[in-house]
């Protein structure tokens, strides 16, 4: 079930020069949200702003979701300029959510840039549900020291924490695909059932780079696309996949389009068709 009504903005804060928080008051949507759903936000006075953009939800509890938003466009800078006690149009939770596993395994957390948020939610849900710390090894990459956010938060949760930065301010120098590729090589030769499960989210060249490293193993990619309407009337978002379950609906180019707003984010890595 979905909600949409205007909700009150309770708290923005400023991370970094480009990125915040808006934490909005919705009981509906943050007491049914899933780690790997996102909401779609539409301001108030439409205009030049019709058109609603979606954001993942990083937090969702005491009746509040918090969205860590960065600044890249007109709406998203009209968003910036928002205060405590301000309405936004709000519609979710949309899309589906990321598996959680039956039995505790190896967890790797991979974000990059602003695909952090809704793995920041994915692991405080495992670790609620029980799963241990030492288990779940969070893959942060960034830009910059600058543009980091929220690994204070992650790092006090108690999990492996892997940081890099492209440009070496912070963490290791290089993209978080290298740290992820030793770690992966690790159980190249090992059982499936004892390999790490993969969850991932970031700009589209980094999740295909994990896709390729993580072949063979079971790995989640969240995409990140823009979405006009938000519940899969428009097929703007579409991406090509191939679908092993119905291979009737695949047409004869061998792969069918499935909608990141209905039937994403969340995909089987090794089921999108990486262009």
């Amino acid at each position: 079930m979905k909600f949409s009504r205007f909700t009150t903005i309770e708290e923005k804060v400023h991370l970094t020069d480009k990125i915040f928080v808006l934490r909005l008051s919705c009981p509906e949507i943050a007491s049914i949200a899933k780690p790997g759903q996102f909401v779609q936000l539409r301001l108030a006075n439409y205009g030049a702003y019709l058109w609603p953009r979606p954001f993942s939800i990083h937090q969702a509890k005491d009746g509040i979701i918090s969205l860590t938003i960065k600044r890249c466009g007109a709406i998203t800078n009209r968003l910036s300029r928002l205060d405590k006690g301000d309405n936004v149009y709000t519609t979710g939770p949309l899309g589906n959510r990321f598996n959680i596993p039956s039995q505790w395994k190896p967890i790797y957390l991979v974000a990059g840039g602003v695909g952090l948020p809704p793995l920041h939610f994915l692991c405080e849900t495992l670790l609620k549900n029980g799963c241990p710390a030492e288990y779940i090894h969070f893959f942060s990459g960034a830009g910059c020291a600058d543009d980091l956010f929220a690994d204070e938060e992650i790092k006090s949760l108690g999990v492996n924490y892997i940081l890099t930065t492209d440009d070496g301010s912070a963490g290791v120098k290089g993209f978080i695909t290298k740290p992820l590729e030793e770690k992966i090589a690790e159980f190249i030769n090992t059982d499936i059932s004892q390999r790490p499960i993969i969850y991932s989210c970031g700009p589209m060249p980094m999740l295909k780079k994990i896709a390729e490293i993580c072949s063979g193993f079971e790995c989640y990619v969240s995409l990140e696309q823009l979405m006009p309407c938000g519940w899969g009337v428009c097929n703007g978002c579409a991406v090509k996949v191939v679908n092993r379950n119905n291979s009737a609906v695949e047409d004869e180019r061998g792969f069918r389009l499935a909608r990141v707003c209905k039937e994403g984010p969340m995909f089987e890595a090794s089921e999108i068709l990486w262009e």
